[in-house]
């Protein structure tokens, strides 16, 4: 649902270019090569972008190269060019947040997009409050909408809001939607963490389990033109 959603508010244009920073293992590169002239995916881990690039030949998406390459990194020194366009879906857990949108306006021939959370984003709440532990996500879209606002881009804001009930084989599978969130889990958290997972869990008659989310993960959709900086 959530590449789907991007790639239709994005409307790609065949003649594109895009630069996919944060592309992690392909959620939106893979879907989107097929709609574009060609797409240059970085990320600053390779076992992320082996896995894009495994993913690409399986696809037949010939037109993905990747690099491995961080928001610090000097771009223009590992030969990126410019492209048409620049995205960064949920990839701006950076420590300076203006640099990094000045950066991807500066690769961008025309149009840039950014994903950023709503709220808590992925992470449930009520998860943190029944496992015992405190939520600190920092501030949400409103930041970057009011950064963006400073350096006097004008930008358009949509939403992409998850699924609220997802489909699992097992109690285990459905845990791993949660158990993420929280590194290091103790034996005591982790039995707080399923008797809550076990509270919005239905389970069908032929065994699978519906996970009934309370939080919906929310994400802005962050859109603008790179020449009004």
């Amino acid at each position: 649902l959530y590449a789907d959603t991007f790639i239709k508010l994005l409307n790609p244009r065949p003649t594109w270019s895009v630069l996919d920073v944060g592309s992690g293992p392909g959620t939106i590169a893979i879907p989107l090569a097929r709609r574009v002239r060609k797409i240059t995916a970085i990320d600053f881990s390779p076992k992320m972008l082996e896995i894009l690039a495994e993913s690409a030949g399986k696809k037949g998406a010939a037109n993905i190269s990747v690099q491995t390459l961080s928001w610090t990194d000097n771009w223009r020194d590992h030969g990126i060019p410019v492209h048409d366009v620049a995205i960064a879906s949920r990839s701006l857990a950076v420590n300076d947040l203006r640099a990094a949108l000045e950066k991807l306006n500066r690769f961008a021939r025309k149009t840039v997009v950014i994903t950023d959370k709503v709220g808590p984003g992925p992470f449930d709440p009520e998860a943190f409050s029944a496992v015992g532990r405190e939520l600190k996500t920092g501030p949400d879209y409103m930041y970057t909408i009011n950064l963006l606002h400073q350096m006097g881009v004008q930008a358009s804001v949509n939403f992409i809001r998850l699924e609220s009930t997802l489909l699992c084989k097992s109690m285990e599978e459905a845990m791993d939607l949660y158990i993420w969130m929280f590194p290091a889990l103790s034996t005591d958290e982790k039995k707080r963490l399923k008797k809550y997972v076990q509270s919005i869990t239905t389970t069908a008659v032929d065994g699978t389990f519906s996970v009934h989310r309370k939080h919906i993960p929310t994400w802005a959709f962050i859109r603008w033109d790179s020449s009004d900086e």
